[in-house]
Formats: structure tokens, C-alpha cells, sequence
């Protein structure tokens, strides 16, 4: 299941007016009582929106992990459009930081059956309008990075291949939570994440394969 947690912003950019009513998929904070309870089978994100300009930007971040993902040029009220670049990019994600770390994937078939089924676990799909200040803290951060680049760098990217890396480089920095210990968010949502593709290594194994590749970008 995935639960999206909408800001006020983010609420206003997937809600319309029909006929002067308001019709929006953001239910209220108090719907997420009648969901079934199993928080090991949620994944839950917190969605933002601005404009760059006249480009409407999004930054979809992972409550637990920080994982962030950036979007551009998305258009307003499309939920379909987002969802249909939000489950590969993040399910895509995870595929080639494994490749990238060097660690052994099942056969293309059986990872692709693995793929297969862990978007399945994710069509399961609610909006709320609420939202953590914490996150948006490092949701602001990644926004601060994107508007470098598109206010004093090359621009922002717009490509799938320009995202991704864009995402590679706002969840390579070190975060924290409340005080507590220090952590990447890409190593944590991988960490999250692994065992839906299939690989059988342990979590210390994987982690000393993430050491080993982040030594060497």
C-alpha cells in the first residue's frame, strides 16, 4: 500500500473544481483510521509542490527513509500521470543502485517477477492531507539543491536518465531524524527495499556493498 502524505500545496495541485465543487483524491488526516493496520505492508511518502517559474515541480520523499525523488513539468491534477512515472522510478531506482553496487540479481525472468510483484504490493493507493515538519525540512533542502541547478547550473533536468541522477545526488547526503544517528537516504531505502528483488544477501553484507561503491563516486 502506498499512503501519500499531501501539504497543503501538494493538496491544492491535485484538486479541481467541477461544476464549483472540489473534487481531489486527498481525503482527510481522520480516513486513515478505517485502512487495515499492517504498517509492515505501508509505505508512506509526503508529497510537495512549487513552481520554478511557470514549471510546476513535485519532491516525493519517503517518511521513514528521506528517499527523495524529484518531478518536472508534471501537470496539474493529473494523478495517473504521476503514479505512472512515481512506482517505476522508485522500483527502477532500486534496480540499478543494486547493479551500480555490483551485487547479484536473480535471472532477468525471475527479476522481473519480483519487480512485478512489488508493484502490485503499491497499487493500493490513498491520499491524505497532512504533513510532517521534519520531512518537509528535508524536503526543503532538496528543493533548495534543485533550484541551484536550475537558477545556477545546467538546468533542471527533464529526461528520465537527468532525474535519476539528480536523485542520486539529493539522497547521497547525509541526513538525520530528530536528533538520532546520521544516514544516507539511499542506503537506508535500499536497505528497505532489497529483498523485493530477489537478492538473499544479509543487511551487513549490503551495507559494506554500499560503502564500497559510494567510496568510489
Amino acid at each position: 500500500m502506498l499512503i501519500f502524505d499531501c501539504t497543503q500545496a501538494a493538496c491544492e495541485f491535485f484538486s479541481r473544481k467541477v461544476k464549483g465543487k472540489l473534487v481531489s483524491p486527498v481525503q482527510p488526516p481522520s480516513a486513515i483510521s478505517l485502512l487495515p493496520v499492517n504498517e509492515a505492508s505501508i509505505e508512506r511518502w509526503q508529497l510537495h509542490t512549487t513552481k520554478f517559474g511557470k514549471t510546476n515541480i513535485l519532491v516525493a520523499m519517503n517518511v521513514e527513509t528521506r528517499y527523495a525523488m524529484l518531478f518536472v513539468g508534471l501537470g496539474r491534477n493529473d494523478v495517473d500521470g504521476f503514479l505512472s512515472q512515481f512506482i517505476p522510478r522508485y522500483l527502477g531506482g532500486m534496480v540499478l543502485m543494486a547493479l551500480n553496487m555490483g551485487l547479484v540479481l536473480p535471472p532477468e525472468v525471475e527479476l522481473n517477477r519480483y519487480v512485478n510483484e512489488w508493484a502490485d504490493t503499491l497499487e493500493d493507493v490513498h491520499f491524505f492531507k497532512r504533513g510532517d515538519r521534519s520531512v518537509q525540512a528535508h524536503i526543503n533542502d532538496v528543493l533548495g539543491l534543485a533550484a541551484h541547478e536550475a537558477y545556477e547550473g545546467p538546468g533542471l533536468p527533464i529526461e528520465l536518465g537527468g532525474l535519476v541522477g539528480f536523485d542520486g545526488i539529493a539522497n547521497r547526503f547525509l541526513r538525520s531524524i530528530k536528533g538520532g544517528d546520521y544516514f544516507r537516504p539511499a542506503e537506508l531505502a535500499f536497505q528497505k527495499a532489497y529483498r523485493h528483488l530477489g537478492i538473499t544477501m544479509d543487511p551487513q553484507e549490503v551495507a559494506q556493498a554500499h560503502q564500497r561503491w559510494f567510496a568510489t563516486r
